[in-house]
């Protein structure tokens, strides 16, 4: 398994469109892919047109249990899906930053 990130803190700069494009061709290449929308703009979700479901938001996303697998989504597109933006997770990065080992939070659980 890959895993891409883009983040920046500058806005405009494409972050959201190549995470869309490289997650579409990432699939084509080696499927399946998986998208994270982690911006609480959700503009990757958008493009997908696919919204979280309401009882999905930041804290389920940091526990990282098995709702996760429940909120991803099918796209449009064979071997890509998504796991939708949810507001919630506008304060990620400050949860994040509270954690022990912020990096574990993200990394994949077996």
């Amino acid at each position: 398994m890959k895993t891409i990130a883009l983040y920046s803190i500058k806005g405009g700069v494409g972050k959201t469109a190549a995470a869309v494009n490289l997650s579409y061709l990432s699939s084509l290449l080696s499927p399946p892919a998986l998208i994270c929308d982690l911006d609480p703009q959700g503009a990757s979700s958008y493009y997908f047109r696919i919204t979280a479901s309401k009882k999905f938001n930041s804290d389920k996303f940091l526990k990282g249990n098995k709702k996760i697998y429940r909120n991803i989504k099918a796209t449009d597109y064979p071997n890509l899906d998504m796991l939708p933006s949810d507001f919630s997770y506008r304060n990620l990065d400050i949860e994040l930053a509270e954690e022990k080992k912020p990096q574990k939070k993200t990394e994949e659980k077996p």
